[in-house]
């Protein structure tokens, strides 16, 4: 089955600030896709985009086939839900979902029915006569979801639609807001800066950085197998090892003496043709880092207990090439001040190993 939404080789600059580079994407019917990125990133103005709230400068989007890079907003038959909601204080929860109706010139009953079974969706039945000033910011916005499902869009517009909300209310409405697209199976590209929202929502998940697309696909393949260097710093925690690529498929980390050390086996595809003492950068997941007889020399700077995991900030030796790097290990594993020697955890997560960044 061809994907039901397209973005061809967009691009968006505003005066000479090159917003969005080449950006090709595909969403395939029902699927959730997440665009996540730091600030200024371009997901927001990708969005618009799609939406037809901007023109691109080149390119196209696609839609069950049909081009709509041309037609306005009201024309695309999408559904969206901004950042702020933008419901209408002054009137009650039927009347904000009934907004996204007008125009329609349905009946009064019709409308109804219409709002009602948009409210059952995301599971707020018998909520028409309540304020907006009444209902929780979670509800608030499930009800401006409402509104955007009511005409029975094409397609859903997702704007950092959690932004709003304090941390212990955002993982909650985080699943309601999940089971009401997955009950519709309506196709959504929703933007994010959160990589814990992108993860939990899309069922695929493109990165974006400074307007340029750096990888798309599921959240384990983004975490384990990132494309290039800002995939792994941003998506996860992560630290960078600077060395030197060795024979035996190994990587010289630091000077070589009593602080450097040889990890031999990791995977380097990206500079598999490059030659021994190419200088590359190693980034490896805390998760994967050990203490170990035997390793790279440093000291333990700063501990955190965060429950589940103990993670230490280890400052590097000089012989070991010198920074710091994060190693997840058991709450009583080391002190802060203890010397310590940092090796790979056997079976861990491999690290990734990128070219040209010492």
């Amino acid at each position: 089955m061809p994907p039901f939404l397209i973005l061809e080789g967009l691009d968006k600059s505003f005066g000479t600030q090159a917003v969005l580079r080449d950006l090709s994407l595909e969403v395939n019917a029902g699927e959730v896709l997440a665009l996540l990125g730091p600030s200024g990133s371009g997901k927001t103005t990708a969005l618009r985009l799609i939406a037809g709230f901007e023109p691109p400068d080149r390119g196209r989007i696609l839609v069950g086939g049909e081009e709509v890079t041309a037609l306005p907003p009201e024309r695309r038959h999408f559904g969206m839900v901004f950042q702020h909601y933008a419901l209408f204080p002054h009137l009650n929860v039927a009347e904000n979902v009934a907004f996204g109706l007008a125009g329609r010139k349905l009946s009064r009953d019709e409308t109804a029915r219409k709002v009602s079974d948009a409210l059952a969706l995301v599971e707020l039945p018998g909520f028409e006569k309540r304020r907006v000033g009444e209902i929780s910011g979670g509800q608030q916005q499930r009800v401006a979801l409402a509104r955007a499902l009511a005409p029975e869009p094409r397609v859903l517009l997702l704007d950092e639609p959690l932004s709003n909300l304090d941390p212990t209310l955002r993982e909650r409405t985080r699943r309601e807001l999940l089971r009401a697209v997955r009950r519709v199976g309506i196709t959504t590209v929703l933007v994010t800066h959160e990589q814990e929202e992108a993860f939990h929502l899309g069922n695929r998940v493109a990165v974006l950085h400074g307007g340029v697309l750096h990888q798309v696909g599921l959240p384990e393949e983004l975490y384990a197998q990132p494309a290039t260097r800002f995939v792994a710093g941003f998506v996860g925690r992560a630290g960078g090892l600077r060395g030197t690529l060795a024979a035996d498929s190994g990587v010289r980390i630091g000077s070589g003496g009593d602080g450097g050390i040889v990890w031999r086996g990791v995977p380097a595809p990206d500079v598999a043709a490059a030659a021994l003492g190419t200088p590359v950068e190693l980034v490896v997941r805390p998760e994967s880092l050990t203490f170990a007889p035997s390793g790279l020399e440093g000291r333990v700077t700063e501990r955190r207990y965060s429950g589940a995991a103990t993670y230490y900030q280890v400052e590097l030796a000089r012989s070991a090439g010198g920074g710091e790097i994060e190693v997840q290990a058991p709450a009583d594993a080391a002190a802060e001040g203890d010397a310590v020697r940092v090796g790979l955890l056997p079976g861990g997560l491999p690290p990734r190993i990128f070219r040209g960044t010492t």
